[in-house]
């Protein structure tokens, strides 16, 4: 499924087994929205969430919402979502508060209200968060998602409802109003009185870095973390300061200490992410600069691109091993086995030693059925490293078509079983390629994904895909309707509704959504 850029989107699975209590009509949601320009600029530079990516056809109120023809209360909750969100944008942080509790009130399913809660940690309307937690009936089913979003986003000070729309509405001011620098005099006045306050501190080095004041801003989210260590964003956040101003070391040793905290569900693969655009902005070296910017595409998933940029450099440098490897992964990624597989002998050749080819040769193998030697390659690459979860679930799979040593087999799956949850972007990683000629497989590894990260937005879209390739049309709209509230990107949202009309033979409708997704 080719991507274009990273996404957030919010769901869980629970509806995968109630679809029948999850299906809404999507044929006629949002129109072509209009593009604000100074948005798109603010959503390239705050690449972890912007409320502006959500609702961007809405900024200039030049579209409506069209009405759907089945006018239910699911369909009404999006609008009435993205309507508040534009109230938001426009700097109307109080009526937007009252209006998004009401909301909340409305919502019944527990994936959207854990999906709105992210929404609301993101812009610090704590208690709205909360709320929406609290009201969560499974609480068993989602505690660790629970737990990491608390981690994650819950300052050390307490703020009251008056504070939350304080520091909301200075967020739409430096986010949507340009206004940074207002935003900074204002906090900084003598009159202020959250200074001591860790989200004040945050919020300060938020308007720093928009008006590129880098220092400025390491200084404020340093004391925001001295005040609320254990408050991850605060810590992500940072990362991107310190890359700002090309202090790249210190930023390679955040993305470590994140790669190691098991509670990063939120964002553990924007992490891996980030450690790649930044290593390739810290070396100097330009074989591997092209290659750790080429592995940033291929993990945002963006096939195409990784598989284009990286024939464009094997049309200079053609015994390149690492860019030929990657340029196998993503004709795999893009179900193009066969030339896959001449890619990944070729860089074999050159480089018997590189863990993703001998990865790459071992999912050849079990494609083509010969789980013997799939077996004996990911054995080799287990020896070079035993806590890749990519190499286990595969490892583990070639294990069980194998039948040949159950010792070892129960070995894996008690690994498995204590997977740290900050590794479950491995079960996507295996669902795109060793899983694609088997649907029953490749499910199951994609709901072990969105199991543990309701809000992998590629997991999403793959398994849209296969269960509209199964024609089970039920299950891929009550997968699109539920994470539809929140979806970061719109465009992606219109691509999906795209593929079901696509698939119910509705072709106009499909183009409509093709060309908005192409539009956002």
């Amino acid at each position: 499924m080719p991507k274009r850029e990273k996404i957030l989107t919010l769901l869980f699975l629970s509806f995968i087994f109630f679809a029948k209590d999850n299906v809404f009509a999507l044929e006629d949601s949002l129109l072509t929205p209009s593009f604000n320009s100074k948005v798109q600029e603010k959503q390239i530079k705050n690449q972890y969430f912007n409320l502006a990516n959500i609702v961007e056809g809405l900024l200039n109120n030049e579209q409506k919402v069209i009405e759907d023809n089945i006018g239910d209360r699911k369909s009404q909750t999006r609008k009435e979502f993205l309507q508040i969100t534009s109230k938001f944008n426009q700097g109307n942080a109080s009526v937007a508060y009252d209006e998004y509790e009401k909301l909340i009130d409305k919502i019944e399913e527990d994936s959207q209200l854990l999906a709105i809660s992210k929404v609301f940690y993101e812009i610090g309307y704590f208690s709205l968060a909360s709320k929406a937690l609290n009201k969560i009936v499974y609480k068993n089913q989602y505690f660790d998602n629970i737990t990491s979003l608390e981690k994650s986003y819950l300052p050390k000070s307490a703020l009251s409802k008056e504070e939350e729309i304080y520091f909301a509405k200075l967020y739409s001011s430096v986010y949507f109003d340009n206004c940074a620098d207002e935003t900074i005099n204002e906090l900084l006045s003598e009159k202020n009185k959250y200074q001591k306050n860790d989200f004040y501190n945050f919020m300060l080095a938020r308007a720093y870095f928009e008006s590129k004041k880098y220092q400025d801003a390491l200084n404020a989210v340093n004391k925001a973390i001295s005040i609320a260590p254990e408050c991850l964003q605060y810590q992500f956040y940072k990362i991107d300061i310190l890359t700002a101003q090309k202090k790249y070391q210190d930023a390679l040793k955040l993305v470590e200490k994140f790669e190691k905290n098991p509670q990063n569900i939120n964002f553990a693969q924007n992490i891996e992410i980030k450690k790649e655009n930044i290593t390739s902005l810290n070396t100097k070296n330009d074989k591997l600069k092209k290659y750790h910017t080429v592995k940033k595409e291929f993990l945002e998933g963006n096939f195409e691109k990784a598989k284009k940029d990286c024939q464009n450099i094997l049309n200079f440098d053609k015994d390149n091993p690492q860019i030929i490897t990657l340029y196998a992964k993503s004709e795999l990624a893009l179900s193009n086995v066969e030339r896959a597989n001449s890619y990944f002998v070729n860089s074999y050749k050159l480089d018997k030693n590189n863990t993703d080819t001998i990865i790459g040769i071992g999912d050849i193998k079990f494609l083509h059925k010969d789980y013997k030697n799939a077996v004996k390659m990911y054995k080799k690459a287990y020896k070079k490293d035993k806590n890749n979860y990519e190499i286990i679930i595969k490892l583990a799979s070639a294990q069980r078509e194998y039948a040949k040593n159950p010792k070892e087999l129960k070995k894996l799956e008690q690994k498995l079983d204590s997977m740290p949850k900050n590794k479950y972007f491995n079960y996507y990683l295996s669902a795109i390629s060793i899983a694609q000629k088997n649907d029953v497989l490749k499910e199951e590894f994609l709901k072990s994904s969105l199991m543990i990260n309701p809000m992998h937005e590629n997991s999403l879209g793959a398994l849209v895909e296969l269960y509209l390739k199964n024609n089970n049309l039920q299950l891929a709209k009550g997968l699109i309707t539920n994470a539809s509230l929140t979806l970061e990107k719109n465009y992606y949202y219109y691509y999906l509704c795209g593929l079901y009309n696509q698939a119910i033979n509705k072709k106009q409708e499909a183009v409509r959504f093709y060309k908005t997704s192409i539009i956002n």
